[in-house]
């Protein structure tokens, strides 16, 4: 039913028994996220009709002993004929990074295409950056936080994904950071620098934004860090590649300034906080060289 997943586990769909179970662990799973109040949101999100109505588009996991390993609640839109959406996943933190969860989002894919549905929908909480950077490398595209999206005090990060654009593929990406520490400027003529001594112009009505070597003039406030595709080796047609990494810098709270390029993205971020940046990163997934 599902393929590519760990030694000793086994997917099927859900029935209607497995409600208590998949209650029983969320507070354990999350962590105790946003407390008592999170713990009641949570349930409530998974009423039982999810395990009598929704089985088909649904799936389980769970270990050679029985003990539940993973889940992912889905259905088909109704309202909408070529979308998709997942209403709920949740996965055994002792199961992170083994590819269990791309597992069920790539089976729930392989099920929309099936049923000619095109895209799919999904939502996490502001708080559940990991969740986000997960949704980021699988390719779903995130808006901003939404107030208030499932009622008073529940705001919401809402993604889409385009299944057209073949998404769920592996998007371990190496990033490289580049050997010049950088200055950002902007100069209100559009005249270009006199000198070669720049790396990127941007030419706009309200002036010219320059992106220079930093020399011993520039304060420590306004040096910059730059990464680059190690292996920029993919399409211009090839969505939520720039999102995929500004995604957990923002969640970090990490300033970004970005300047594309044909083959790639120029994403800088503070000297001060690069350190920060490249352990965001590569808890998000990246290699860094």
């Amino acid at each position: 039913m599902i393929n590519d997943l760990p030694a000793g586990l086994t997917a099927r769909h859900p029935r209607a028994e497995d409600h208590p179970r998949v209650l029983a662990v969320l507070d354990r799973w999350w962590g105790g996220l946003k407390g008592e109040a999170g713990a009641v949101e949570r349930a409530l999100l998974l009423p039982r009709l999810y395990f009598q109505h929704f089985t088909t588009t649904s799936f389980l996991i769970e270990r050679s002993d029985g003990e539940l390993a993973a889940f992912l609640v889905g259905f088909f839109s109704q309202t909408e004929p070529d979308v998709a959406y997942v209403h709920f996943v949740g996965v055994d933190p002792a199961q992170h990074g083994q590819g269990v969860g791309r597992a069920l989002y790539q089976a729930f894919f392989a099920l929309a295409r099936a049923h000619g549905r095109r895209y799919v929908h999904c939502v996490t909480s502001p708080e559940n950056t990991a969740s986000q950077a997960f949704h980021a490398r699988l390719g779903f595209i995130a808006t901003p936080t939404q107030r208030d999206y499932d009622g008073p005090g529940l705001d919401r990060v809402a993604f889409v994904v385009d299944l057209g654009r073949n998404p769920g593929r592996p998007t371990r990406r190496r990033l490289r950071v580049l050997d010049a520490v950088l200055a950002l400027e902007h100069r209100r003529e559009l005249g270009e620098p006199g000198s070669d001594d720049w790396l990127a112009l941007v030419r706009a009505p309200e002036g010219l934004t320059v992106i220079r070597p930093a020399d011993s003039s520039v304060s420590p406030a306004d040096r910059w860090i730059a990464l680059y595709d190690a292996d920029p080796n993919h399409g211009l047609d090839e969505p939520g590649l720039l999102a995929a990494v500004l995604a957990p810098l923002a969640c970090a709270a990490i300033p970004v300034f970005t300047c594309s390029t044909y083959h790639a993205d120029l994403i800088l971020v503070p000297e001060q906080r690069h350190a920060q940046a490249l352990t965001v990163l590569r808890s998000a997934g990246y290699e860094i060289g």
